[in-house]
């Protein structure tokens, strides 16, 4: 058996230079999920039943902030995230692993920094779907 190893579980997003992974990145996930629509009947026997409905996808990271916002072209950073949010548009972002990749467009919906005494500045970004995602 191989386990997927999760530091190979890489969130990419796109900004000015293109598809870039996350700089510093800690953690990422992805959540798909399916809205249900209620098919109960009379003659259900009082068992619900249920149609499946909207389909949906959640992705969220967790990273470093970097100290000199300078960017090497093959990152994307806090502030370039920051500026995709204040644009409002959906972005291309990729989820990737060993052998499976999803794609698709989504909205930056929070991003939030955390900065404790003497602890490592970190950020966090979430991210909705907006229209299909594809699993290569």
């Amino acid at each position: 058996m191989a386990i997927q190893n999760a530091t190979n579980v890489v969130l990419s997003v796109t900004t000015a230079a293109g598809l870039e992974p996350i700089a510093h990145c800690t953690s990422a996930s992805i959540s798909v999920n399916m809205d249900l629509r209620d098919s109960t009947t009379k003659s259900s026997d009082g068992w619900q039943d249920n149609l499946g409905g909207l389909k949906s996808y959640e992705l969220s990271g967790d990273a470093f902030v970097e100290v000199d916002p300078t960017t090497d072209g093959s990152k994307a950073y806090l502030e370039e995230l920051y500026v995709a949010w204040e644009a409002r548009n959906a972005i291309s972002c990729t989820f990737g692993m060993t052998g499976m990749t999803f794609t698709g467009n989504a909205l930056i919906t929070s991003i939030s920094v955390d900065a404790g005494v003497e602890e490592n500045a970190t950020f966090s970004i979430s991210l909705t779907g907006t229209g299909p995602l594809v699993k290569s």
